[in-house]
């Protein structure tokens, strides 16, 4: 009786009954002193508990470096996380000085040395704090809004719990095999030329590369790491992203191959290594780094790549296999999170920078098979619109404007661009050729001619654009693009027509 009554006092006392019987212990890490731990892969409704003789804070961070949930404490403690993914334990010893330290998740390299102390005799310390971590998922019966953290001020420390704990080894970088580079290939047209790669399944052999490559892109041919050409059978591209895939003749080429586990097969924080194209002489070498996301259609890393990187395999090291293929991420503002996320990534002379991530090569919605000709006949007829399109919008704004792939933002400035469409550098000529030397009524007049002329250099096209609705999906997407630039300009010119005296200063000024 007197057992059962002191029982329920320490129930009344924290509050709190472990459910133990319905936990799980995941991983248990144990140390001395500050310490960042590797990932973990945790389920949903989960906490981190913790024994410590003296004051430790822990932090819990998500796999890209960001600080989910932190407590401090002395003795005993624990912190819930109602979400499940990828985390790390950064463990803080409170009994020292802080050290330099950082938030970046532990695939990176990120130790710092301490600051240099300007005093003349060295501080006195206390001996670095021993603490023991356990990581539980909890049963079902918790739930996810539960609070759970819970200190006992009595609670003792075995000596058994408080183990130091061998760091890691380092691992070796790692290298492409001659197999991985043998299976590159370079993509030339008339119009552009990128890389790609030689994939085996069994389906069949095939090459993978975007299909933005091959978009307005006459006379399209695919050559060996060697510079042996490689026979097509036919092309498929994937419904759902900027994917193409060439069925080829087999000639006894090295290939790579898919996951089989298209689900579990890399993990963030799993080594990578891909081929810098950018930086190719007589071999490739390759570009190791670690995944730092994931999503249903892509793959992030930590890998700084250079231009011209685009249609490069992301290699996993472990496997072997090939999850996806090097892309570049549409312009990014340097100011915006992501774009921070590859500082070693600039584009020299511009304030924007292209960082890459890998377009996942698996989950794909379906492959649609493709005409060659019929494809090659509708991107140059979206080219098309988009310099028409962008021409105009030179003329109206000056600013300058970037295709889908980026290629032309080293071209010449937008304010002159224009002239590149002879339709409005014959009305602005007109303009000008009227308006010179006239009355206030007559420069208006030839404004309103200008405006005429330029709203009906907004509609052509439109009409075809929208009556393309058996599109290629990757057309389709593009069409949808360019309309809605368009129409933005359209609205412009709308505007316009109630500000002509605007209108004219744009003239005059072209």
């Amino acid at each position: 009786m007197r057992w059962h009554f002191f029982w329920l006092l320490l129930v009344m006392a924290f509050g709190v009954l472990p459910a133990l019987a319905q936990d799980t212990v995941v991983q248990e890490f144990s140390g001395n002193g500050s310490t960042t731990t590797g990932l973990v892969k945790i389920q949903d409704r989960w906490e981190v508990r913790w024994n410590s003789r003296q004051v430790v804070s822990v932090a819990v961070m998500s796999a890209n470096g960001t600080i989910v949930a932190g407590a401090a404490g002395v003795l005993r403690g624990s912190l819930f996380v109602p979400m499940g993914g990828q985390y790390y334990f950064k463990i803080s010893d409170g009994t020292v000085g802080t050290p330099a330290s950082t938030n970046a998740a532990p695939a990176a390299n990120t130790n710092t040395p301490p600051a240099a102390s300007d005093s003349s005799s060295p501080p006195t310390q206390n001996p670095a704090a021993s603490w023991h971590l356990q990581i539980v998922e909890l049963g079902k019966s918790v739930a996810s809004d539960q609070a759970l953290t819970v200190y006992t001020p009595y609670f003792i420390v075995p000596d058994s719990a408080v183990t130091t704990v061998a760091p890691p080894p380092e691992l070796s970088p790692p290298v492409l095999t001659n197999e991985q580079m043998q299976a590159m290939v370079m993509i030339k047209g008339d119009n552009a030329q990128g890389a790609g790669f030689l994939i085996r399944s069994p389906d069949g052999t095939f090459v993978v590369t975007h299909l933005r490559l091959l978009a307005a892109n006459p006379n399209v041919k695919i050559f060996t790491n060697s510079g042996a050409p490689i026979t097509t059978l036919s092309l498929k591209g994937a419904a759902d992203r900027d994917l193409a895939m060439f069925t080829i003749k087999d000639d006894h080429y090295s290939y790579l191959t898919l996951p089989t586990d298209a689900a579990n097969s890399v993990e963030a924080g799993d080594q990578i290594i891909i081929p810098d194209i950018g930086n190719q002489t007589d071999v490739l070498s390759g570009k190791p780094g670690r995944v730092i996301g994931m999503g249903p259609e892509r793959i992030d890393f930590n890998i700084g790549m250079g231009p011209g990187s685009s249609g490069a395999p992301v290699i996993h090291v472990k496997s072997g296999k090939v999850p996806a293929l090097v892309s570049a991420e549409k312009q990014v503002d340097v100011s915006d999170n992501l774009a921070k996320a590859w500082p070693p990534n600039p584009v020299p002379g511009l304030a924007r920078i292209f960082p890459y991530f890998g377009l996942r090569l698996t989950g794909i919605q379906g492959w649609e098979t493709y005409d060659q000709p019929r494809f090659l006949s509708e991107t140059l007829f979206l080219k098309q619109i988009h310099r028409d399109t962008r021409c105009l919008d030179s003329y109206l704004n000056g600013r300058r404007r970037w295709s889908r792939s980026g290629s032309e933002g080293n071209g010449p400035p937008d304010n002159q661009y224009f002239l590149n469409n002879i339709k409005i550098r014959e009305a602005n000529d007109t303009y000008k050729q009227f308006a010179n030397g006239a009355d206030e009524s007559q420069r208006h007049s030839a404004a309103k001619e200008l405006l005429f002329d330029l709203e009906g250099i907004a509609d052509t096209g439109t009409s075809t654009l929208q009556e393309m609705g058996n599109l290629y999906s990757f057309d389709r997407v593009w069409a949808q693009e360019e309309m809605a630039y368009r129409k933005a300009l359209k609205q412009e010119l709308d505007d316009l027509s109630n500000n002509l005296v605007r209108l004219e200063n744009i003239a005059r000024s072209r």
